[in-house]
């Protein structure tokens, strides 16, 4: 199968290609030719002059219902959703019921790979309930390189640096939701003047600050004390940061040496606390939307390297438990299919030129996969995309779930196709 592609505008920032209009020629998957223009033959040709090329997304946090809610999510709307925002790799956290504990469970996730990759986060405890080890070290002969305490933070301290002692031995990661129970506990938005107008119980920065103090001083004292058994691959990956003292200290952690990384998700980058005073249940989300200051203080930390990517949390949940009280409805938004549209508008508006080290390069490496590239020989995989409005309606999502936070918002960018190998799927 040869698939040609016609004067599309190459958007991906490690590509000598950058910002110039070429064709592309693709041909059993692979990169057959790439010139100014090609007048080879080819079985389909697609007409790219008003289209921009990006490397595909790659979303290093996905909410896993399965098994068990498939009502919410299941295999087929999961793909449906990650290919219609160019999501091609994914990683997913091990929150279903039952939990993915086992290693024949982390084999099975890999092996619904097809259109889309699959890349099962393992448990740290049986059930992530904090109690008892899973078996860390079958779980990742198993295939599992990131482990997680399901899709929060692991509470008990003991525990924690066990953890820690035994991962930093292998070549994983080790991912901290960072929070503080103690502190967040019945929490509803961030703490501040909205909570305060609203009459809601707040969540302070300092549940999240603390959390990620507590990791790092643990990290510290785990790194002195490892007597050579210590591997270079191993890291501590902070997840969804929302705070200007949170990136803070995530930077300071780089600068002294520290095995950590870190990413915020897609949604904490376009709202802020103020977005909530129509009480919307579609934007509660934890951790909650904070200031302008705090947003300002996350896009700096992408811009000078302190957060290494940026992911979609895609969260889903069922419309019961949305559609009641704000302080009775559950947190989370799904976010696979708007992440690269919302990112593409907001950065736009900050006049930010490239953002796929956020999207595919940084989640690449911190995955230990290999980055796509626009060069003959290589791996075709990439998404097309137009500069065109759309408003976000209920009835374009794929997802089995609604709760999306950006219903009724129109976008400046549509993804119009993604190419995987020698598929080519068009919208």
């Amino acid at each position: 199968m040869r698939i040609l592609f016609k004067s599309v505008l190459i958007l991906d920032s490690t590509s000598p290609y950058f910002q110039q209009k070429v064709d592309l020629l693709v041909e059993n998957g692979i990169w057959k030719e790439i010139a100014q223009a090609i007048s080879s033959s080819a079985d389909r040709v697609v007409d790219c002059d008003q289209l921009s090329w990006y490397p595909s997304v790659i979303d290093l946090r996905v909410h896993h219902t399965l098994p068990g809610g498939e009502f919410k999510e299941d295999w087929n709307s999961l793909k449906k959703a990650a290919l219609r925002g160019g999501v091609l790799d994914m990683a997913l956290l091990p929150t279903g019921n039952p939990v993915p504990q086992q290693a024949e469970a982390i084999q099975y996730i890999f092996q619904q790979s097809a259109e889309v990759n699959f890349y099962p986060i393992a448990p740290l405890t049986l059930d992530n309930k904090g109690e008892n080890f899973t078996d860390l070290y079958d779980l990742h002969q198993a295939g599992a390189q990131w482990f997680s305490h399901g899709a929060a933070s692991l509470q008990n301290v003991d525990l924690m640096v066990k953890c820690l002692q035994y991962l930093q031995t292998l070549p994983v990661t080790l991912i901290s939701r960072p929070n503080t129970d103690g502190l967040s506990l019945y929490g509803q938005i961030h703490e501040g003047l909205q909570s305060t107008l609203m009459g809601l119980k707040g969540i302070p920065v300092l549940a999240e600050t603390l959390s990620i103090k507590r990791d790092l001083d643990l990290l510290r004292y785990v790194q002195g004390y490892h007597f050579g058994h210590g591997s270079a691959g191993f890291k501590l990956h902070f997840s969804c940061l929302s705070s200007r003292e949170s990136v803070q200290l995530i930077r300071q952690a780089k600068k002294e040496g520290l095995p950590v990384s870190s990413d915020v998700a897609i949604h904490q980058l376009i709202f802020t606390e103020d977005d909530l005073a129509d009480f919307d249940t579609n934007k509660k989300v934890n951790p909650p939307f904070r200031t302008q200051d705090d947003q300002e203080a996350l896009w700096e930390g992408l811009l000078d390297g302190s957060i290494d990517a940026i992911v979609s949390d895609h969260h889903p949940v069922e419309v019961e438990l949305k559609e009641i009280e704000f302080d009775q409805a559950s947190f989370g938004v799904i976010g696979l299919e708007t992440m690269l549209p919302a990112l593409l508008q907001a950065a736009q508006q900050r006049n930010i030129t490239s953002v796929d080290a956020w999207i595919h390069h940084g989640p690449a490496k911190l995955l230990g996969l290999a980055s796509s590239q626009i060069k003959v020989g290589e791996f075709a995989k990439g998404i097309l995309v137009e500069n065109k409005k759309l408003e976000y309606q209920e009835s374009l999502i794929q997802s089995n779930s609604k709760n999306s936070a950006f219903l009724h918002h129109t976008f400046d960018h549509q993804i119009v196709g993604v190419i995987n190998a020698s598929q080519y799927i068009q919208f």
